[in-house]
């Protein structure tokens, strides 16, 4: 049986992580560890300690009304710089008790598609 990190839980509901193909399971959000568990294999869980998460992406778009929406994909980076995807129904309930244990300054807006291709257009035209 898998253990938890956690000591106290502040969140538990249901997401996909994307690691080639989609996984279902539940998020498990607590004062030690953000946590996924497998609903088909409880041992195949993930625990990601507070302190080895560097920043966590959210997907945040503007509508035509002019309001901002946050999505329901995030992104987990970490301090070597690998990420992984989640989803889930709940993401702006899951990153404001992110926001709790990280810090506000690490949950920040991820980048679109678009803003990805001019900053390579950009350092293109400072090289030259």
């Amino acid at each position: 049986m898998a253990q938890s990190l956690n000591t106290k839980v502040d969140y538990n509901g249901k997401a996909i992580a994307y690691l080639g193909f989609p996984q279902y399971g539940q998020i498990m959000i607590g004062d030690r560890a953000f946590e996924f568990f497998d609903d088909r294999d409880v041992e195949k869980n993930m625990q990601f300690p507070w302190n080895s998460i560097k920043v966590v992406e959210g997907d945040v778009t503007k509508s035509l009304k002019g309001e901002y929406q946050i999505g329901r994909q995030f992104y987990v980076v970490f301090a070597n710089g690998q990420k992984v995807r989640f989803s889930s129904k709940e993401s702006g309930k899951i990153l404001r008790i992110i926001r709790q244990y990280i810090g506000n300054e690490r949950v920040v807006k991820s980048k679109r598609f678009s803003s990805t291709i001019t900053s390579i257009f950009k350092r293109r035209k400072k090289e030259d």
